[in-house]
C-alpha cells in the first residue's frame, strides 16, 4: 500500500477499506475550551518530545455563542497513537493574541510534501495556518514559533483573503493545508473557496465550494493565488457534486499525487438564502489523483467515496 523512497513516503494506491477504532480524544467537560467540538486534527511528529503532537479545532458555547480555539495534545508514546492514547495540553499560547482576527480554528502545520506528518522549520520557525473570522468572513492567518510548544507569533494580515465580486472564493476562504517543496523553495497551500455569486462553470452546484491552490516563498507574508484546482463534479449523483473541501496530499508511487478530501453530493443554496450552512449533509471522504509533479492542476476525483 505504501513505500519508502529515500526516506520519503508514497502510496502505491490509496486505501479504500477502513476500520473504525473509536474516538481519539473526547470533548471537554462543560465550560472547558473544547466542550462542544474536538475536530479537524492536524498531527505532526514532535522531535523535542519524540512523539506525535496533535493540533485540533476546539469550540465551546458561551451564552449561545460559539467560541473557537486551537487545542493541542500529545500521544502517550511514539507508537501509542490510537483511540484514547492522547493527553490534552490545552489551547495554544500566543505572543500577541490580539493579532488573531477572531475565532482561530482548523489548524494546519506546514509539512514536508514528501514526508507526511513531518513539520517543517524554515529559518528556525515552524509555520501554523489557521482559519479566522473577520466579522462574518472567513480568512486564513499564519503564525510562527521556534518550537511546537509555542508560543506563537501571529501575523495580523491574512495570508489568504477572500476574492472580490464573482470570484469563486469571494464569500469565505477556509480549510487550509500547506506543504513545503524543498526543490522549488516554495510553500504550496490548498484551501476551500466559497463563492458569493453563482459560478457559471458549476451548473449543477453554482454556489458550491471548490478547492484552490496558492503559493508563497518562505519570506512572503501573503500567498499568491493560483486559482481553483477542483470544482464540484458535473456528473449527476456524484459523491462530490455539491461541494468540495480542502486537499491533504500524499505522493503516489507511480508519480503524481493522491489527495484525501471531504465533499458532498448536496449543492448548497445561495448565501442569501442560507448564509450559515454552506456545507449541507452528507459530508463524505474520498480521494483525488493528479499525475502532475507540481500538483496545481490535472486533479480528478476517484469514482467512489471511501464510505
Amino acid at each position: 500500500m505504501h513505500h519508502s523512497i529515500n526516506g520519503a513516503f508514497a502510496f502505491s494506491h490509496p486505501p479504500q477499506t477502513w476500520q473504525r477504532l473509536g474516538r481519539i480524544i473526547e470533548r471537554g467537560m462543560a465550560g472547558e475550551f473544547d466542550a462542544s467540538v474536538t475536530g479537524d486534527p492536524c498531527i505532526v511528529w514532535d522531535e523535542a518530545h519524540e512523539r506525535y503532537r496533535m493540533f485540533y479545532f476546539a469550540q465551546k458555547h458561551v451564552d449561545g455563542r460559539e467560541v473557537n480555539a486551537v487545542g493541542q495534545a500529545l500521544a502517550r508514546s511514539a507508537l501509542d497513537i490510537g483511540a484514547g492514547a492522547w493527553y490534552k495540553l490545552g489551547p495554544l499560547a500566543y505572543v500577541n493574541p490580539d493579532a488573531l482576527l477572531g475565532g482561530a480554528h482548523k489548524p494546519w502545520l506546514l509539512m514536508d510534501a514528501y514526508r507526511p506528518n513531518v513539520a517543517v522549520r524554515l529559518d528556525g520557525q515552524y509555520r501554523l495556518f489557521v482559519v479566522s473570522w473577520r466579522g462574518s468572513t472567513k480568512v486564513i492567518q499564519m503564525a510562527t514559533a521556534p518550537s511546537l510548544d509555542g508560543p506563537w507569533q501571529v501575523q495580523r494580515q491574512p495570508v489568504l483573503d477572500v476574492g472580490s465580486g464573482d470570484a469563486f472564493d469571494a464569500y469565505h476562504v477556509d480549510t487550509v493545508t500547506a506543504f513545503w517543496f524543498e526543490a522549488r523553495q516554495q510553500i504550496l497551500l490548498f484551501y476551500k473557496g466559497y463563492p458569493a455569486l453563482a459560478q457559471p462553470d458549476q451548473p449543477r452546484s453554482p454556489y458550491g465550494s471548490g478547492s484552490a491552490a496558492a503559493v508563497m516563498s518562505p519570506g512572503d507574508t501573503v500567498a499568491r493565488k493560483l486559482g481553483k484546482v477542483l470544482a464540484p463534479s458535473s456528473l449527476p449523483g456524484h459523491w462530490a457534486g455539491g461541494w468540495i473541501g480542502g486537499l491533504q496530499i500524499v505522493p503516489a508511487r507511480r508519480g503524481g499525487w493522491y489527495a484525501l478530501l471531504n465533499a458532498s453530493p448536496t449543492p448548497p443554496p445561495s448565501p442569501e438564502l442560507s448564509p450559515i450552512v454552506r456545507e449541507p449533509a452528507p459530508s463524505l471522504g474520498g480521494w483525488a489523483y493528479t499525475a502532475e509533479e507540481w500538483p496545481v492542476g490535472g486533479w480528478q476525483m476517484l469514482a467512489r467515496p471511501i464510505e
